[in-house]
């Protein structure tokens, strides 16, 4: 059932006086609908008509018209003031027959409705059309609500207009039970798989990001076969939806897209992504949820045209890590993927669960744990929903900065991160950190605030140890290839001494130094052929530099070497230590 959400209080009861303590009076309420008050030539049963306004409180030239029908059910209809104007009425016939205004279903009948309606509309409204975040700009005041199950929940102060929610799309199913059936069947486990609870975090924090401008992190779960990825998602997809089914992502592109636009704000699950068609399609919608962007199209005359914004959460699982899909293939491999995806790779005791009930084994329980999603869902995010939208005005908004500087300080201690795209990596997990500890305050989730913070460290933590060089995957990959490439070239790089030579011919570059001090001088157009279209030049250059194995000595990323000619001629090349090709040699 629609419903419309009221922001002033004026029609609530007033406040007991001394004087209202006698039985009141009844008034006879009228039986006649508002609209029909006010003028006798429109139909009975139509209950009101009111202008609808955009999201910066702009007449948007349609009207919202609300009748009831045969059954005493609300029928709403969103109609078009210019269309009723030139007598297209054809959303107006649609209206009349699902609200059964049969006096009304002819030609005649319907253009002198469509001739009345714009003169009664009364009051302006605001409508809501999906679930999810909404935001209103009025008269240079935001104002936030959510809207879940056709409901609005105002995160602040109400605008001083009315919100009608029109879902015509449908939206999740409610809640299966309460928060402590969920929490008995599912819940309970969360204190000591802390790769289940990461899930369930990552799956609670949609909710906030556009509400508090919080930055949304892809979680990627990686593992072989049958080592629990998926009942991780059904543990995190259980807190909204129903979880019995993970959606394949071996999909188009453009299929993808559209679920993820179904779900605003909201948690979106995808398993099996190393079966997607398009790779590379995939990669841009990451960057786009990830970004809050929206897909930019031209129409026939040359008008740019938006898509939906991608504003929800995504949660991936695949056998291979994204550098294992797309390493070997020309596919190209942008930095700040790293930034935006963290890869979790199950290395538990028992895969994806670190504490297993008594006496059960890991397959057991991930059996039980998929019965009890499908049983037990939806009663944590109607919860948060409700729970945020109890809050004061701003106070949330207020205790967030501090907690995420406490939250990325507790996610560093003891690890040495510098680079910058970590950095930002960490940022995002600080995000979960967070989402985490007001959920506990908040009694949606029951756990100690170090439970959670502990949980995050942990997969932080594994995600340091798999870059030996410390720095992110795709720098990883960077400085494999450029190993890969001199081990199987490495009697193409003569002595330096040998430059110029009539018999040396093929060559990637030379060599200078021995032992310790031996670095690889790679002609320019060899190294930049092997970085540039992959990675981007000055990313890959950036990382060599970084790990310590690109030597410069002038400015650039080259080093200036004086030839064993007469003339004393110098060149530039890519100078890279000798030490790249082999582990557990640090360069200096």
């Amino acid at each position: 059932m629609n419903q419309t959400a009221k922001a002033d209080d004026h029609n609530k009861k007033e406040a007991a006086t001394p004087a209202a303590k006698s039985k009141p009076k009844k008034q006879k309420p009228s039986s006649k609908p508002a609209a029909t008050r006010l003028s006798p030539d429109l139909p009975k049963n139509l209950l009101s008509v009111n202008q609808v306004v955009n999201d910066k409180g702009e007449l948007s030239g349609q009207l919202l018209v609300k009748a009831t029908d045969k059954r005493g059910n609300e029928v709403h209809a969103t109609l078009d003031v210019k269309e009723l104007a030139l007598g297209r009425c054809e959303g107006l016939a649609h209206f009349a027959v699902r609200a059964g205004m049969s006096s009304f279903m002819s030609p005649k009948g319907l253009r002198t409705m469509a001739a009345i309606l714009p003169e009664y509309a009364d009051r302006e409204v605001y409508v809501a059309r999906r679930e999810g975040f909404h935001s209103l700009q009025l008269q240079g005041q935001r104002y936030g609500f959510y809207v879940l199950h056709e409901k609005p929940y105002f995160f602040g102060h109400k605008p001083p207009l009315s919100v009608v929610v029109i879902n015509e799309a449908g939206g999740i199913d409610p809640p299966s039970g309460d928060l402590a059936s969920w929490q008995k069947a599912i819940g309970i486990h969360l204190p000591g798989n802390p790769y289940m609870l990461v899930s369930v975090l990552a799956a609670l924090s949609p909710a906030l990001a556009r509400a508090l401008g919080l930055q949304i992190l892809i979680l990627m779960i990686v593992a072989p076969s049958s080592m629990g990825k998926t009942t991780l998602q059904q543990a995190g997809r259980s807190v909204r939806e129903r979880a019995d089914k993970i959606d394949d992502a071996s999909g188009t592109t453009n299929g993808l897209r559209v679920k993820m636009e179904q779900h605003p704000d909201a948690p979106v699950f995808f398993q099996d992504v190393h079966k997607a068609e398009d790779m590379k399609g995939l990669m841009a919608l990451c960057f786009l949820v990830a970004n809050g962007g929206q897909r930019l199209t031209s129409t026939a005359n040359q008008k740019v045209q938006a898509g939906d914004e991608l504003s929800c959460g995504v949660s991936f699982s695949s056998e291979m890590s994204f550098m294992e899909m797309v390493g070997d293939s020309k596919m190209s491999l942008p930095e700040g993927f790293s930034a935006r995806c963290f890869e979790l790779v199950l290395q538990g005791p028992n895969g994806a669960f670190h504490t297993l009930p008594e006496g059960m084994q890991a397959h057991e329980f991930a059996n039980q744990l998929k019965r009890a999603c499908g049983e037990h869902y939806g009663a944590p995010w109607a919860e948060w929903i409700a729970a945020i939208a109890k809050q004061p005005p701003g106070k949330i908004r207020a205790w967030l900065p501090q907690k995420l500087k406490e939250a990325e300080a507790g996610l560093l201690e003891g690890l040495d991160i510098k680079d910058r795209v970590t950095l930002r990596l960490v940022s995002g997990l600080a995000v979960w950190v967070v989402t985490g500890w007001l959920a506990i305050n908040l009694k949606v989730l029951k756990l100690k605030p170090e439970v959670v913070l502990k949980a995050v460290r942990l997969v932080l933590r594994e995600h340091a140890a798999r870059q030996a060089h410390h720095t992110t995957p795709i720098g990883e990959k960077v400085i494999t290839t450029v190993r890969d490439f001199i081990d199987r070239n490495a009697n193409r790089f003569p002595a330096l001494a040998m430059f110029g030579r009539s018999d040396q011919s093929n060559v990637m570059g030379y060599t200078k130094g021995s032992g310790g001090e031996m670095v690889y001088l790679l002609l320019p157009g060899v190294l930049e052929a092997l970085l540039t279209e992959k990675f981007g030049l000055q990313m890959a250059l950036q990382k060599l530099y970084d790990a310590g194995y690109l030597v410069k000595n002038s400015e650039g990323w080259q080093m200036q070497v004086r030839l064993p000619m007469e003339e004393k001629l110098r060149k530039r090349f890519y100078a890279i230590r000798a030490s790249v090709r082999f582990d557990g040699e640090t360069a200096d």
